[in-house]
C-alpha cells in the first residue's frame, strides 16, 4: 500500500513536470518579438526604402563635397574625413538595407510578392555598387545575414560585388515580369509620384535596366566589353530617358512628428539663418561667370540673403550689412589659383566658400546663400542683382519659422533622365556606342533645365516673373554651350559634357564622384584653398566600426587606394 502511494506520488510529479515543461516551451516565443515567418513584407519594404533615402543622402553629401558641388571643409584631403565619419552610413547600409532585404527575400518569395522582392533587389544592388564606389572592397557574400551567424564576414572584391549586383538587377527584372500575389502598397518612389501600381512596377523595371547601364559606364576603364554591354542595354529601349521615369525620393512639409522635410531645407531655413552649409563658390562661378552667360538654373539652385556690392537694405529700408562681413574680401587670391577662378565669393551676394576652406564657423547664418527651390524646395531667389548704382533690397532672412518657399517638400534626384543622356554622350565620345554625342548632350541639358525650371510648380512655389527663366534665356544658354562644344577638340568635347553634367548633378554627388574619377573632368576644378592639400580621395576611409569589430577588416594606409574600376588614368586634384 505504501509502495502504491509512492508510485502515485512519483507519477503525479512526472506528469506535473512534463506539463510545466510543455508550458515553459510554449512561453519561449516572445509575442513582442515576432519570428521571421510572421514578418510583414510591406513593413520590411517600407523600412528598406526609407533607409535607402538616408543612405543616398549621406553618400551624396560626401561625393558632392569632394567634387565642389557643395563646399568641403578641412585643409587637406587626408584629414577632411575620419573613419568615424562613416560609421552611421555603414550601419544604415548593412543593418537597415541589406540585412532587411535579405530577411525579406524568402518571405516575399513564399508569399509570391515578387514585385516587393524586385524593388528590394534594385535597392540592394544600388547600395552594393555605391559601397564599392566609395570604399572599394567590402563585405558582401557573408555580410548582412539576418541570423547573425557570421560575426566576421570576409571582404569581397569590388569587381565580384558589381557582378553580383548586376545579377540582382537581372533577377529584379525577372521578378517584375511575374504576376505578383499582392500589389506593392507602399512604393515610396514611383507610386508616391502619382503612378498607378502597374505603371510604377514598369518604372522600377526601367530603373533596373538603367542601373545596369550606369554600372557599365562606371566600369568602362577596366572592362574591354563595356561598349557592347552598353549597346545591349540601349537596344532594349527600356532605360530612363524621359522625366516621367526619373527616380527620385520625395520629401514632405512636416516640421516634426514626424519631420519629413528635405535635409538641406532643414539646414538652411532656420530662425538663425543657414547653419552648417555653405554653397560651393566654384559651382556658383560655373553658373554665373565662367561662360559669360548666366545659367538659367541659378536662381532655382540658390537663394541669396544679401548683396555685397552696394548698400544692403532690409524690407524696412534699414542698412543691414557691409562688405566687411567676409574676412577674405579685398584680399588677393592665393598664388596657385588660376587667374580667372572664383575666390572668396562670387559677386552679387552669392555667399559660399572655396574648396577645402578650413575656417571656423562665424555668426554668418543670415548672410550665407541657401539652397533654393530646386531640389530642396526652398525659396526662389528674387533678390535684385546690383547694377552698381541702386541699392539692393533684401526681403527677409531665410527663416524656417516662416515656412518659406516649398517648405522642404523637395527631392533627392537619385537618377534623372538627363543623367542617362549625359553618360550616353560620354560613352559615344569615348567608346563609339550607339547614338550621336551632340544630340544626346543637347537632350541632357534641355531635360535638366526643364526639370529645374518646372520644379517650383510641383512644390507650390511661384517664381517672381521678373526673374523666372524664359525660353529665350534657356535657348541662349544651350546654344552658347553647343557652340563651344562644336569648336572643341574630341577631348574638349568630353570636358564640356562633364562640365554640364557637373552643374546638373547638384543634389547628387554619388554620380559625379564616379564621373570625375572616371574622366578627371571638368579639368578646371577650383583648387583647394591650401596649396598643399595632398592627393585627391580615390576612396574613403573604412568606417571605424568596421575595422574595429570585423577581424577580417584592415584599414587603408591613406585615401589613395583606388576602387577596382579606377585605373588611375584621370588626373584629380
Amino acid at each position: 500500500m505504501k509502495q502504491y502511494k509512492y508510485l502515485l506520488i512519483v507519477t503525479a510529479l512526472v506528469l506535473s513536470v512534463t506539463s510545466c515543461k510543455k508550458k515553459l516551451d510554449e512561453l519561449l516565443v516572445n509575442p513582442n518579438t515576432p519570428t521571421l515567418d510572421k514578418a510583414d513584407v510591406d513593413l520590411y519594404l517600407n523600412g528598406i526604402q526609407l533607409s535607402f533615402a538616408d543612405f543616398f543622402n549621406t553618400m551624396s553629401d560626401r561625393g558632392s563635397e569632394v567634387t565642389r558641388l557643395n563646399n568641403m571643409g578641412g585643409a587637406n584631403y587626408l584629414n577632411a574625413y575620419r573613419p568615424e565619419t562613416f560609421n552611421g552610413v555603414w550601419s544604415t547600409a548593412y543593418r537597415s538595407i541589406l540585412t532587411q532585404a535579405n530577411a525579406m527575400e524568402p518571405i516575399a518569395a513564399a508569399q509570391n510578392k515578387w514585385h516587393h522582392l524586385g524593388i528590394a533587389q534594385v535597392l540592394k544592388a544600388y547600395t552594393g555598387m555605391t559601397l564599392v564606389d566609395h570604399f572599394g572592397d567590402v563585405p558582401w557574400t557573408e555580410a548582412a545575414n539576418p541570423t547573425n551567424s557570421v560575426i566576421n564576414p570576409k571582404i569581397d572584391r569590388g569587381a565580384d560585388i558589381y557582378t553580383a549586383c548586376i545579377k540582382l538587377l537581372d533577377d529584379a527584372i525577372a521578378n517584375f515580369n511575374k504576376t505578383a500575389g499582392a500589389p506593392v502598397a507602399n512604393d515610396l518612389y514611383y507610386s508616391a509620384g502619382g503612378q498607378t501600381t502597374a505603371a510604377a512596377i514598369t518604372r522600377w523595371k526601367t530603373l533596373a535596366n538603367t542601373l545596369k547601364l550606369k554600372a557599365y559606364i562606371t566600369t568602362r576603364l577596366t572592362d574591354a566589353q563595356a561598349a557592347s554591354k552598353i549597346n545591349a542595354v540601349i537596344a532594349t529601349g527600356d532605360i530612363i530617358d524621359t522625366e516621367a521615369e526619373d527616380f527620385v525620393f520625395r520629401f514632405g512639409t512636416n516640421l516634426e512628428n514626424p519631420a519629413s522635410r528635405h535635409p538641406k531645407y532643414t539646414a538652411c531655413y532656420r530662425a538663425a539663418g543657414g547653419v552648417g552649409i555653405y554653397i560651393s563658390n566654384y559651382l556658383a562661378w560655373e553658373m554665373l561667370v565662367e561662360k559669360g552667360i548666366v545659367d538659367p538654373r541659378t536662381r532655382y539652385y540658390f537663394r541669396r540673403q544679401i548683396n555685397f556690392r552696394n548698400n544692403q537694405l532690409n524690407s524696412s529700408g534699414a542698412q543691414i550689412v557691409s562688405g566687411a562681413t567676409l574676412a577674405c574680401q579685398g584680399q588677393l587670391p592665393p598664388g596657385h589659383y588660376p587667374s580667372n577662378m572664383a575666390y572668396c565669393m562670387v559677386g552679387d551676394g552669392f555667399f559660399g566658400r572655396d574648396h577645402n576652406d578650413p575656417s571656423g564657423i562665424p555668426p554668418d547664418g543670415q548672410f550665407r546663400t541657401a539652397w533654393g527651390v530646386y531640389p530642396a524646395a526652398g525659396d526662389f531667389d528674387a533678390l535684385r542683382d546690383n547694377n552698381g548704382t541702386a541699392a539692393s533690397v533684401v526681403t527677409s532672412a531665410v527663416t524656417q519659422t516662416s515656412n518659406v518657399g516649398g517648405r522642404g517638400a523637395g527631392i533627392h534626384p537619385i537618377w534623372l533622365s538627363s543623367f542617362t543622356h549625359f553618360i550616353l554622350a560620354e560613352a559615344n565620345l569615348v567608346l563609339s556606342t550607339t547614338g550621336t554625342a551632340r544630340s544626346l548632350f543637347e537632350t541632357a541639358m534641355r531635360q535638366h533645365i526643364t526639370k529645374v525650371v518646372n520644379f517650383p510648380a510641383t512644390v507650390a512655389v511661384t517664381p517672381d516673373p521678373a526673374y523666372a527663366a524664359t525660353t529665350s534665356q534657356i535657348n541662349d544658354y544651350v546654344n552658347t554651350v553647343l557652340s563651344n562644344y562644336d569648336a572643341a577638340s574630341a577631348t574638349g568635347k568630353l570636358n564640356i559634357v562633364m562640365k554640364e553634367f557637373h552643374i546638373a548633378s547638384f543634389g547628387n554627388g554619388v554620380e559625379f564622384l564616379n564621373a570625375y574619377r572616371r574622366t578627371g573632368m571638368p579639368t578646371n576644378m577650383q583648387p583647394s584653398l591650401s596649396p598643399n592639400p595632398g592627393p585627391f580621395i580615390r576612396s574613403f576611409w573604412y568606417p571605424a566600426d568596421h575595422v574595429t569589430l570585423n577581424l577580417n577588416a584592415k584599414q587603408k594606409t591613406d585615401n589613395t587606394a583606388r576602387v577596382f574600376w579606377d585605373n588611375g588614368s584621370a588626373t584629380l586634384f
